[in-house]
């Protein structure tokens, strides 16, 4: 397996455990959906010590991204009484 394979099935398999669709994974990274396409199909990226570190920064922790800080609650419930 050559450089750019893995990196395909590296973004795949990040892509499937996000659960990510081809044109969502892509603006989460911010690049083209084209070039997120043409990674996943083996065609390389000229960057991809970087990318691997956005993919570990973008991964998304369900627990995470919905508790809200009780303080934040308050505060809403108060500005609404």
């Amino acid at each position: 397996m050559n450089d750019r394979e893995k990196l395909a099935q590296e973004v795949k398999t990040w892509r499937a455990k996000a659960g990510f669709t081809a044109e969502a994974a892509a603006k989460v990274l911010g690049i083209p959906k084209r070039t997120f396409e043409g990674i996943e199909q083996g065609r390389g990226f000229p960057y991809p010590l970087l990318l691997r570190v956005a993919m570990e920064r973008k991964t998304p922790s369900p627990p995470a991204t919905i508790e809200v800080p009780r303080r934040l609650e308050q505060q809403k419930a108060g500005r609404r009484a």
